[in-house]
């Protein structure tokens, strides 16, 4: 009886605690660009960041200015094809590199050790996707006239919406309402094909993080898009516009100019849903204990 006592106890501590948790782009956030796959750029580009590619690069049309200063300015793990552009700071590759005979500028290492795991960081970046995806939205979003999005919050530090990515195609003036100022906003967007275009810049004023966990592919032009992007699945295409802050992607097929602006961590406190399954499982153990006491009784 004492077993079943504690049991019931225990269970229900389980059940009604909350947890801390930490929004971090981990070792993705020194970085302006972050891709798991290949990187390719179509025309020239400017990045303020660093960039760091799993797969292949071809920076032959980039300049990667390096505005943090980071012990690398370019990471990649395959091979690397460039021709013009500048790199700021040392780039390592991990395969073979294809440069310019006059190639004065850019200093290279082909270290043994990678300075990232790039297997580990995709570990890491799906599952804080996939638990943002999965937490319930705080705020409301409504759109009007075909371009205009507007999104209502709590007054929290920390907002939660759900969008649809096929509802965003057409909006490119957001505004906003019981938001409070510098908060951060994470905004949940589904649909495996997303298309945005138009003005976003209204997203500078918070710390901001759109989640396509859905997406993979996502397309941004003519575009002034302030905020940060994790898309773990998704090639990111584009011809024209500019993205400030920092993006996670599987791969990297675009023009677009960014800007360096780093999506802050931040620590929430996430509440567990009843029944959790620590409930759960500690409430059928009860049953089962019940069960054999009445049969030895």
């Amino acid at each position: 009886m004492k077993l079943i006592n504690g049991l019931i106890l225990t269970a229900a501590f389980f059940a009604n605690q909350s947890f801390a948790n930490t929004i971090d782009l981990g070792v993705a956030r020194d970085y302006n660009v972050f891709v798991f796959g290949n990187y390719e750029s179509n025309n020239w580009n400017s990045i303020s960041g660093a960039v760091a590619v799993g797969g292949n690069a071809n920076i032959s049309t980039s300049t990667i200015s390096n505005s943090a200063k980071n012990s690398y300015g370019l990471v990649v793990g395959g091979n690397l094809t460039k021709s013009y552009g500048n790199v700021t700071g040392t780039t390592w590759v991990g395969g073979s590199v294809t440069k310019p005979q006059y190639d004065y500028y850019n200093s290279y290492s082909t270290a043994a050790t990678s300075p990232i795991d790039f297997v580990s960081a995709k570990t890491q970046l799906n599952a804080l996707s996939d638990n943002l995806a999965a937490t319930a939205s705080t705020g409301s979003v409504s759109y009007n006239y075909g371009t205009n999005g507007y999104l209502s919050g709590t007054g929290s530090s920390v907002e939660y919406f759900t969008l649809s990515g096929s509802d965003l195609s057409n909006i490119n003036n957001w505004s906003f309402s019981n938001i409070a100022s510098g908060s951060t906003l994470i905004l949940n967007v589904s649909g495996s094909s997303v298309n945005l275009t138009g003005g976003w810049s209204a997203f500078s004023a918070y710390n901001v993080l759109f989640n396509f966990y859905d997406a993979t592919s996502l397309t941004l032009n003519n575009i002034n898009f302030s905020a940060s992007i994790l898309a773990t699945d998704a090639t990111i295409y584009g011809s024209s516009g500019n993205v400030t802050g920092t993006v996670v992607a599987n791969n990297w097929n675009n023009s677009l100019t960014l800007g360096n602006s780093k999506f802050s961590s931040v620590a929430v406190t996430t509440p567990v849903p009843e029944p959790h399954n620590y409930a759960l499982l500690m409430m059928g153990l009860i049953v089962i204990l019940g069960f054999r006491a009445r049969k030895i009784n």
